[in-house]
C-alpha cells in the first residue's frame, strides 16, 4: 500500500479592508494597518531589500520591489510575500501584485495625518512621519505549513515486559 504525503496545515487569507500606510522619507520602507471588512486588524510591513530594487519612473515617483510582511493581529500569523511592486510619489501609491493589491486614495498630510495615526495606527509605527496614504487593500494568501513529525519511542511498562506503549513527545527532557 502506497504512502499518502502529509498535507499539512493550510491556510488562505483572504481579506479586504481600508488600509493606512505611512512611509518613510526615503520611500524604501513601509508600515500600517489593514481593516478588514469583519472587523480585524492587520499589520502590513514592506522594505526594498536592495538599492538596486528601485526604478525612477517619469513622473518623479519610484517603482520599487519589496519584501511585505503581513502579520494577523487575531492570529498572531505572519506571511511573508516577495518581490512586490510599489509605485510612490508626493500623490500617491501603488502595490501591486497577486498576493496584495493596494491604491490610495487620498494622502493625507499635517494635522489630518497625525488625527488619523492617533485614531487608526500606532503612534510608535508613525515615528516622524507627516503623510499617511488610505485607500483600498485587498490580500491573498495561500500558503501550506508541514510541521516535522514528532520522534516515537517504545517503552516497556510492566513486570513482565509484555505490554508496550508507544508515546510521542517534543519535551526534551523524556
Amino acid at each position: 500500500m502506497p504512502r499518502q504525503r502529509r498535507q499539512g496545515i493550510v491556510y488562505d487569507v483572504r481579506e479586504q479592508g481600508t488600509a493606512r500606510l505611512i512611509f518613510d522619507k526615503d520611500r524604501t520602507k513601509f508600515e500600517g494597518t489593514l481593516e478588514t471588512l469583519s472587523g480585524e486588524t492587520m499589520l502590513v510591513r514592506g522594505r526594498v531589500t536592495s538599492s538596486s530594487a528601485a526604478v525612477s519612473t517619469t513622473d518623479g515617483g519610484a517603482q520599487l520591489f519589496m519584501d511585505v510582511d503581513v502579520v494577523d493581529g487575531e492570529e498572531g500569523s505572519a506571511f511573508h510575500v516577495t518581490g512586490v511592486k510599489v509605485l510612490v510619489d508626493d500623490q500617491f501609491a501603488v502595490i501591486d501584485s497577486v498576493a496584495i493589491k493596494f491604491k490610495a486614495l487620498d494622502r493625507l498630510i499635517g494635522m489630518k495625518a497625525a488625527v488619523e495615526v492617533q485614531q487608526h495606527i500606532s503612534p510608535e509605527l508613525a515615528e516622524d512621519s507627516t503623510e499617511v496614504f488610505v485607500g483600498d487593500m485587498k490580500i491573498h494568501l495561500l500558503t501550506s505549513h508541514r510541521p516535522v513529525e514528532s520522534a516515537r519511542r517504545e517503552s516497556v511498562c510492566a513486570e513482565n515486559n509484555d505490554i508496550k506503549l508507544l508515546e510521542v513527545s517534543n519535551d526534551f527532557l523524556s
